[in-house]
C-alpha cells in the first residue's frame, strides 16, 4: 500500500513538473514573441525617422537649386520633373524631383472670395473637362464642396447625398489641402482622378497663376476660350518664352488674348511640390512638400506617401 501510495506521488510530482514545465516555455514563447514585436516596431520607428531626416535634406537641397538657378538666371522650369541621382545612404537610396505647381490648374481658384473672379475659374474648369472628356458637373461639385452648400447647384450632388455614404460625410467648406481631395466628389471616379491628377494643383491661396512655359496644352486652352487644345499645343512648341508679351505676340495667341485672361499667366512659378523617395531596407516612402523658394522658412509639409503626389 505505501509502495503505490508513494508512485502515486512520484507520478503527480512529475506531471506538476511537466506541467510547470511547459507553462515556462509558453511564457518564454511569448516573452520572445513580444520582444520581437517591440524590436520590430522600434526598427520601423528608427527608419521612419531616418527617412524623415533624408527627406528634409533633398528638401534644403531643392530650395538650395531653386535659388541658385535663379539668382545665375537659370529658369527653374527645367528642373520640373526630373528625377535627381539617387543618393546612397546606409541601407538604401534617395532620389528627389521638383513638380511646378503653377503649371497646373489651382482648383482652388473656385473658391476666390471675389464671386466673378472665381466664376471665370469654374467656368475654365469646365472647359478643362471638356477636353479631358469629363463630365461639367464636376466643376459645379467642386464649387459647392468649396463652399459648403447646403443648396447645391442644379444637377450637383447636395450635402444630404454626401451624408447617406458609407462612411458618411459632408461637404467641406473650406479649401482642397490635397488634389486627392477631388475623389470625394460623386462625379470623380478613379478614371476621372486619373485624367485630372496630372493637370491640376491644390494651393493654399485661391488664385489661379499658370505657368505658360511649362504648362499643358489643355490647361492653355482653358484659360483662353478662343484656343483650341491642338493651337495650344502648336503654341508651347515655341516655348520659352522671355516675358508675358512675348507669348501675347505669338500669332496664334495674339488674335484671342484678352485682358481679363493676363492676371492669369506668367513666365516664371512661384510654388513647388518637392518629393523625397526614400528607400530603405527596401520599403519605399515618398514624402512631399510644398515649397515657395523666395520665402524663407515657409514650411509646406504635405504628407507621406507611398503613392503619387
Amino acid at each position: 500500500m505505501h509502495r503505490c501510495s508513494g508512485s502515486r506521488q512520484d507520478g503527480s510530482a512529475l506531471l506538476l513538473a511537466l506541467v510547470a514545465a511547459a507553462l515556462a516555455a509558453v511564457l518564454a514563447v511569448g516573452l520572445v514573441e513580444r520582444a520581437q514585436r517591440s524590436l520590430a516596431r522600434t526598427e520601423a520607428l528608427v527608419a521612419a525617422e531616418r527617412g524623415w531626416q533624408y527627406a528634409r535634406g533633398m528638401d534644403e537641397i531643392a530650395v538650395a537649386l531653386l535659388r541658385r538657378a535663379r539668382s545665375e538666371g537659370i529658369d527653374p522650369a527645367l528642373l520640373d520633373g526630373a528625377w535627381s541621382q539617387p543618393f546612397e545612404v546606409p541601407g538604401g537610396v534617395v532620389q528627389g524631383r521638383l513638380i511646378d505647381q503653377n503649371a497646373r490648374f489651382n482648383v482652388n481658384a473656385l473658391a476666390h472670395p471675389d464671386g466673378a473672379t472665381a466664376a471665370a475659374a469654374q467656368a475654365a474648369f469646365r472647359r478643362l473637362l471638356d477636353a479631358l472628356g469629363l463630365d461639367r458637373i464636376i466643376a459645379d461639385e467642386l464649387a459647392d464642396w468649396l463652399d459648403g452648400a447646403s443648396v447645391p447647384s442644379p444637377g450637383s450632388a447636395a450635402t444630404n447625398w454626401y451624408s447617406r455614404r458609407d462612411p458618411p460625410y459632408r461637404t467641406a467648406g473650406v479649401v482642397l489641402a490635397n488634389t486627392s481631395e477631388l475623389r470625394w466628389l460623386r462625379s470623380v471616379d478613379h478614371e476621372a482622378w486619373l485624367a485630372l491628377a496630372p493637370l491640376v494643383s491644390a494651393l493654399p491661396e485661391p488664385e489661379l497663376v499658370v505657368n505658360v512655359n511649362t504648362t499643358s496644352p489643355e490647361v492653355l486652352a482653358a484659360l483662353l476660350p478662343a484656343l483650341e487644345p491642338g493651337q495650344a499645343r502648336r503654341v508651347l512648341t515655341d516655348k520659352p518664352f522671355s516675358d508675358l508679351p512675348a507669348f501675347e505676340r505669338h500669332p496664334l495667341v495674339a488674335p484671342v488674348m484678352r485682358p481679363d485672361v493676363r492676371r492669369h499667366l506668367t513666365v516664371s512659378s512661384r510654388w513647388y511640390l518637392a518629393q523625397a523617395r526614400v528607400v530603405l531596407d527596401e520599403v519605399t516612402r515618398d514624402y512631399f512638400r510644398l515649397m515657395i523658394p523666395e520665402v524663407p522658412g515657409y514650411d509646406g509639409f504635405r504628407y507621406v506617401s507611398q503613392g503619387v503626389p
